[in-house]
């Protein structure tokens, strides 16, 4: 700064002289055309002006430069104070941003950590927010401005919805926002992912650049983790290449597979509702049940087992199965005795109903004759296997 200092004094002291000089010089060469412009004045009076006025001249070119200089600083230092009060609103727009972002981002986390809640005060996503993140266009790629555009909205719905004490929506919003922003497994794994220490763990790598671009400076930054744990300190996940494995609180694999956004690709999974609750466990292809596995109803009962292609059971056992005397399928369809019996009272008669298991051979089904029972007796028994697995 203090070497610019010089050079710019230097400049103002010394030009004037190399412009007069020069100036001078084409006067004494070309009289004529000097002559011609100044109507013939001639070279005298140009001389005379050499002679008396001199330091005049110099003095007012060093004025004027030093005119033009000033200008110029003041013009860039109030450019130079526009640039910084805009960047000081840009960095106040994104904090803000980030402080909606992070507070309802953890909040709607610990909802989905919650089988059910009355109230869980989500944040206020107002339309101020919504004029702060048009502000940090400029930081951000249009896909990082449609997808943080995207998170603010669900995030204003549940809200909205909250107020309206809307519960099962709510929920439903929660899901889309979470699949919006986690890693592909934790859609298909929640029960077991959503005990990971942070919901920064499961971000997926569109959402981490977009919370590096929001994170202030006095926040660490975040990346995509290729093992993740619980709050425990226990494994949970853990990436292979393509594959992943996911591991239950009992360490115990559960899945084994390649995972995207719509499921599982291909490989070895157990797949549970969000409740934990197990629903299928075998071998996945092309995002659909292809190889040995085994569906079930809730407390583990099985329903079918065997080989399944493309997403149908082609050779096995479908389970427990109500059938008319005449083996034609209850209400035509397959209802299985465990999802039937709360339809059914005590006193009801079940003289007419039986209970089956169907053999499944190249898709075509057939009933398993000494499989069947009564009605009465298949609920009679299932009610004492239920009771003893219960205790």
């Amino acid at each position: 700064m203090f070497l610019k200092i010089i050079l710019i004094a230097l400049f103002i002291l010394i030009s004037p002289i190399v412009l007069i000089l020069f100036l001078f010089s084409v006067i004494n060469y070309l009289p004529d055309l000097f002559s011609y412009i100044s109507f013939n004045l001639g070279r005298e009076f140009f001389a005379e002006i050499h002679l008396s006025n001199y330091l005049s001249l110099y003095l007012a070119i060093v004025s004027i430069l030093v005119s033009v200089i000033i200008a110029y600083f003041l013009y860039k230092v109030e450019i130079q104070q526009k640039k910084r009060e805009n960047y000081q609103q840009l960095n106040q727009n994104k904090d803000m941003t980030f402080f909606f972002f992070d507070r309802a981002v953890e909040q709607a986390f610990k909802s989905q950590q919650e089988i059910f809640w009355d109230s869980f005060d989500f944040v206020d996503i107002n339309d101020n927010v919504f004029t702060r993140i048009n502000s940090l266009k400029s930081l951000l790629s249009n896909d990082q401005f449609m997808l943080l555009n995207k998170i603010m909205d669900k995030l204003k719905n549940i809200c909205e919805l909250e107020k309206i004490d809307n519960y099962p929506v709510i929920r439903v919003v929660v899901d889309d926002l979470m699949e919006l922003i986690t890693i592909p497994e934790y859609t298909v794994f929640q029960f077991h992912l959503k005990k990971a220490k942070t919901v920064y763990d499961l971000f997926n790598e569109k959402a981490v650049e977009l919370y590096n671009i929001l994170v202030p400076d006095d926040k660490q930054k975040i990346y995509f983790k290729d093992k993740i744990f619980d709050q425990n300190r226990n494994l949970i996940l853990e990436r292979n290449g393509d594959k992943t494995k996911i591991f239950d609180a009992s360490g115990r694999k559960i899945c084994d597979a390649v995972v995207d956004h719509k499921g599982i690709v291909e490989g070895e999974a157990k797949i549970f509702d969000y409740e934990g609750i197990l629903k299928f466990e075998g071998e996945f292809k092309n995002h659909q049940r292809n190889g040995q596995g085994v569906e079930y109803l809730p407390d583990r009962i099985k329903t079918r087992e065997g080989t399944w292609q493309d997403g149908k059971l082609v050779d096995g056992i479908i389970y427990n199965v109500f059938i008319w005397e005449d083996k034609s399928l209850f209400a035509d369809e397959i209802c299985f005795l465990a999802d039937e019996i709360p339809h059914f009272s005590d006193s009801e008669n079940y003289d007419e109903l039986y209970v089956c298991s169907f053999g499944v051979k190249n898709g075509e089904k057939h009933v398993i004759d000494n499989s069947i029972k009564t009605a009465k007796e298949a609920i009679d028994n299932f009610k004492i296997e239920k009771k003893l697995f219960d205790n």
